[in-house]
């Protein structure tokens, strides 16, 4: 049976910031917008991560005017995505219940159509209250279940660990772990789960169990995201795809490969 795969492009967000330290100006972004609108992504992130802080540090421009310019070029032709750090949103320290209302609410007023909200610990109750106030203004919540891996300890540690009658830690970071996160996720009012891999860790066939077993346990949309770092990204993309997954994040090619998404 066919099914419609739907593509995120990151070009605008997460290519120029793994390779291009996040400096394209207002003018390089709206040259590309008519050829964004005629492509008509699923999505397309342009906002969030480091996008407002280094428009206004090392630009001087205006990250509210940037967002808004793009929604209307682009208008409902593809829905704007940002990244959002949960209780610290854009910046580097959480930040008070006002606040991440406020933010949410004109972050969806000027344009974001997705919320993409994560929390680097995977700690859900830090996300809850920006899962709340985007949901409530009218946006969708992509909540984030960002995977990483336990850490290897040397045959040296092994065999120390053994003469001293220690036991060394177990493992955490389990196939089982990442399902029950989604779970988690869903129960907590996600209306997507994104498998964020920003170091490019997950290697092909891991990629495809995950995704064959969250498409099992839970019944929202599921997103693909990775890097190119280790060479295999577009290799875990592709059994990402053959396992059902709904949406796969990708860049241009300029902006793809590396430290980058795969194209």
């Amino acid at each position: 049976m066919s099914r419609k795969l739907l593509i995120r492009d990151l070009t605008l967000r997460d290519g120029q910031q793994s390779l291009f330290a996040t400096r394209m100006s207002q003018a390089q972004v709206e040259r590309v917008l008519p050829y964004y609108k005629e492509a008509g992504f699923y999505a397309m992130e342009v906002w969030g991560g480091a996008v407002p802080d280094s428009v206004m540090r090392y630009l001087n421009e205006d990250p509210w005017y940037r967002l808004e310019s793009i929604k209307a070029e682009i208008g409902d032709t593809s829905k704007l995505t940002a990244l959002s750090r949960g209780r610290n949103l854009f910046g580097y320290n959480p930040y008070p219940e006002k606040v991440l209302e406020g933010f949410c609410r004109n972050a969806v007023k000027s344009g974001i159509g997705i919320m993409r909200i994560f929390d680097a610990l995977n700690d859900t109750n830090n996300m809850l209250s920006s899962i709340k106030y985007v949901k409530e203004n009218g946006g969708l919540a992509d909540c984030v279940v960002c995977y990483t891996v336990d850490p290897k300890f040397t045959q040296r540690e092994r065999i120390k660990s053994l003469f001293q009658g220690k036991s060394l830690p177990g493992k955490v970071f389990t196939i089982e772990y990442f399902v029950n996160k989604a779970k988690e996720l869903e129960a907590a009012g996600a209306d997507m789960i994104t498998i964020k891999d920003m170091a490019g860790l997950i290697p092909p066939v891991k990629s495809g169990i995950i995704i064959n077993l969250m498409k099992q346990e839970v019944k929202i949309p599921i997103d693909f995201h990775t890097h190119s770092t280790p060479g295999y990204g577009i290799a875990s993309v592709l059994t990402a795809i053959l396992n059902g997954v709904d949406i796969v994040d990708a860049s241009m090619l300029n902006f793809a490969g590396g430290p980058a998404a795969p194209a």
